[in-house]
Protein backbone atom coordinates (compact mmCIF):
# COMPACT_ATOMS: atom_id res chain seq x y z
CA UNK A 1 0.00 0.00 0.00
CA UNK A 2 1.36 3.43 -1.07
CA UNK A 3 2.03 5.66 2.20
CA UNK A 4 -0.41 8.39 0.85
CA UNK A 5 -2.93 6.03 0.42
CA UNK A 6 -5.84 6.16 2.91
CA UNK A 7 -8.31 3.02 3.53
CA UNK A 8 -11.72 3.44 5.19
CA UNK A 9 -10.66 1.60 7.92
CA UNK A 10 -7.34 3.31 8.36
CA UNK A 11 -6.57 4.91 11.78
CA UNK A 12 -5.04 8.21 11.35
CA UNK A 13 -2.04 10.61 13.27
CA UNK A 14 -3.02 14.17 14.12
CA UNK A 15 -1.28 14.85 10.87
CA UNK A 16 -2.88 12.48 8.45
CA UNK A 17 -6.17 13.96 9.53
CA UNK A 18 -5.47 17.57 8.76
CA UNK A 19 -4.13 16.42 5.93
CA UNK A 20 -7.43 14.25 5.05
CA UNK A 21 -9.32 17.43 6.08
CA UNK A 22 -7.25 20.13 4.43
CA UNK A 23 -6.51 21.59 7.69
CA UNK A 24 -3.69 22.70 9.87
CA UNK A 25 -3.00 20.23 12.93
CA UNK A 26 -4.17 23.59 15.16
CA UNK A 27 -7.68 23.60 13.04
CA UNK A 28 -7.74 20.06 13.44
CA UNK A 29 -7.30 20.37 17.31
CA UNK A 30 -10.44 22.79 18.00
CA UNK A 31 -13.07 20.44 15.62
CA UNK A 32 -15.85 18.01 18.25
CA UNK A 33 -13.94 14.99 16.44
CA UNK A 34 -14.24 11.70 18.31
CA UNK A 35 -10.62 10.93 18.98
CA UNK A 36 -8.69 7.76 20.14
CA UNK A 37 -5.93 7.98 22.98
CA UNK A 38 -2.91 5.23 22.00
CA UNK A 39 -0.35 5.51 24.60
CA UNK A 40 0.71 9.13 24.68
CA UNK A 41 -0.77 9.04 20.78
CA UNK A 42 -3.68 10.64 19.55
CA UNK A 43 -5.41 8.98 16.42
CA UNK A 44 -8.60 9.70 14.40
CA UNK A 45 -10.54 6.67 12.51
CA UNK A 46 -11.43 7.73 9.12
CA UNK A 47 -14.79 6.26 9.51
CA UNK A 48 -14.97 8.48 12.44
CA UNK A 49 -14.09 11.68 10.31
CA UNK A 50 -16.12 10.80 7.36
CA UNK A 51 -18.98 10.24 9.03
CA UNK A 52 -18.75 13.46 11.19
CA UNK A 53 -18.32 15.04 7.87
CA UNK A 54 -21.65 13.61 6.86
CA UNK A 55 -23.41 15.17 9.62
CA UNK A 56 -22.30 18.71 8.95
CA UNK A 57 -23.61 19.27 5.43
CA UNK A 58 -25.74 22.41 5.54
CA UNK A 59 -29.32 21.12 4.69
CA UNK A 60 -30.72 21.97 1.30
CA UNK A 61 -32.38 25.64 0.49
CA UNK A 62 -35.76 25.62 -1.23
CA UNK A 63 -35.79 26.65 -4.83
CA UNK A 64 -31.79 26.04 -4.21
CA UNK A 65 -30.26 25.02 -7.87
CA UNK A 66 -28.52 21.47 -7.79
Amino acid sequence: MNSNTITNNEVLTRKQAAIYLTLSPGSLDKLPLPRILLGRRIVFKKTDIDTWLEAQKAPKLKGAAV
